[in-house]
C-alpha cells in the first residue's frame, strides 16, 4: 500500500506493518511482537510509539479514515457532475477499508474490533463525507433538505459497502447508486 498513514515516517512504517499483521492474524491473535517484526523494529522501539495493540489499531483507523476522506474530497471537485463525483468519492471513501477488511480471512473480527474500538472515528469519517455531499447539494436541493439528504446518502453508502461481494461489485453498486441519486436530482431540478 502506498498511501501515507502518518506524518512521521517511523509511525507510518509501524501502521503499514500493523495493517498487514491485523489482516494476516486478526486483532486477537496479532501481537506487539508481530507488529514489531513486520515493521523491522524492536518491541521496545514499538512501545515508544504505541502503548498496546489497541492504540495501534485506533491510530490505524484514524489514519485510514483520514486518508480515505482526503481521497474522497480530492476525487470530487466542485465542477464535476454530481453522480460522477458521488461515485468517485464514495469509492474513494469506502474502497480502501472494504479491501482491507474483506481480503483478510479475519474480516468479521476486524469489523467487530473496529466497531468496539473506534466508533468515534467512524462518526468523524461520516461527518466529513456528509459535509462534502451537503456542499455538493448546494443549488440542487432546497437548503432545508441538504443536511438530511446528505445524511441519507452517507448512510446508504455504508449499506452498499456491507452488501458488496467484491471490490468490483462495490464499485458497481456505488456507481449505480450515484446514477440513481443524480437522476433523481435532475428530475427534481426545475427547468
Amino acid at each position: 500500500m502506498s498511501i501515507r498513514l502518518d506524518g512521521d515516517p517511523r509511525r507510518d512504517k509501524i501502521l503499514h506493518a500493523a495493517l498487514a499483521v491485523f489482516a494476516r492474524y486478526g486483532f486477537k491473535r496479532a501481537s506487539m511482537e508481530d507488529v514489531a517484526t513486520e515493521a523491522g523494529i524492536s518491541r521496545p522501539a514499538l512501545y515508544q510509539s504505541y502503548e498496546n495493540k489497541a492504540a495501534i489499531f485506533a491510530a490505524l483507523a484514524v489514519a485510514l479514515g483520514q486518508a480515505s476522506c482526503d481521497a474522497a474530497e480530492a476525487s470530487w471537485p466542485a465542477d464535476l457532475a454530481f453522480e460522477e463525483g458521488l461515485a468517485a468519492a464514495g469509492l474513494a471513501l469506502h474502497g480502501l477499508s472494504w479491501q482491507a477488511i474483506h481480503t483478510s480471512p479475519h474480516g468479521a473480527e476486524l469489523m467487530a474490533t473496529n466497531s468496539a474500538l473506534v466508533g468515534d472515528v467512524v462518526a468523524a469519517i461520516d461527518s466529513r463525507m456528509q459535509a462534502l455531499i451537503e456542499a455538493r447539494l448546494t443549488n440542487r436541493v432546497p437548503p432545508a433538505l441538504q443536511a438530511l439528504q446528505a445524511r441519507a446518502i452517507t448512510a446508504a453508502l455504508h449499506g452498499l459497502k456491507s452488501q458488496a461481494t467484491s471490490y468490483d461489485d462495490l464499485a458497481a453498486l456505488i456507481t449505480q447508486f450515484a446514477r440513481l441519486i443524480g437522476a433523481g436530482l435532475h428530475l427534481a431540478t426545475p427547468a
